[in-house]
């Protein structure tokens, strides 16, 4: 048994750490084929995924906090993807009407009109690289991870509490 991790063996854990690495490597290669797509609007990867992100909130502000939780940012690396956006006339911040210490941020029209172009580009190209990869090659991945592969048990956000994981699996590089 694997010190620490109760009824996992050292092959469990090797089992765990291959689909890692096979996941990221998926992501990669899918997150490359999205970024070329991307080339044709003058977006990185991360720009496309803050619209995404601001478009499925579209008509509520997202405080500036929960935006970076969504991206696996830092403070500075929202506040940097902001400022690149707002400049762009894509998003707007502005203080919280509920909350004045708190900023949020919203698609401006431009931002929404510039998203109607370029999602439905992101989404076939996400399409195109999943399908170069073979039926649901996620899906093939996960099925070799044991239940509470290396990250351990999912355990509930506490009321206030950050909603993003930084740590090993979590995806966030914090």
């Amino acid at each position: 048994m694997t010190p620490g991790a109760p009824g996992r063996t050292a092959a469990d854990d090797e089992l765990s750490a291959s689909a890692w690495r096979e996941l990221r490597a998926l992501c990669a290669r899918v997150e490359a084929a999205l970024a070329a797509e991307l080339l044709r609007f003058g977006l990185s990867v991360r720009e496309y995924r803050a619209l995404d992100h601001l478009h499925t909130h579209r008509g509520e502000p997202v405080r500036v906090r929960d935006f970076a939780d969504a991206l696996c940012l830092g403070h500075s690396g929202a506040t940097r993807l902001i400022t690149r956006l707002e400049r762009r006339e894509l998003i707007a911040r502005r203080p919280s009407a509920t909350d004045r210490r708190a900023l949020e941020v919203e698609l401006t029209i431009a931002g929404d009109e510039l998203f109607g172009r370029v999602g439905p580009a992101g989404t076939a190209a996400l399409a195109g690289a999943f399908a170069a990869e073979g039926a649901r090659p996620a899906d093939d991945a996960l099925a070799r991870v044991p239940r509470q592969a290396a990250v351990g048990p999912v355990r509930p956000v506490p009321a206030g509490g950050r909603s993003v994981s930084s740590g090993p699996g979590s995806g966030c590089r914090r």
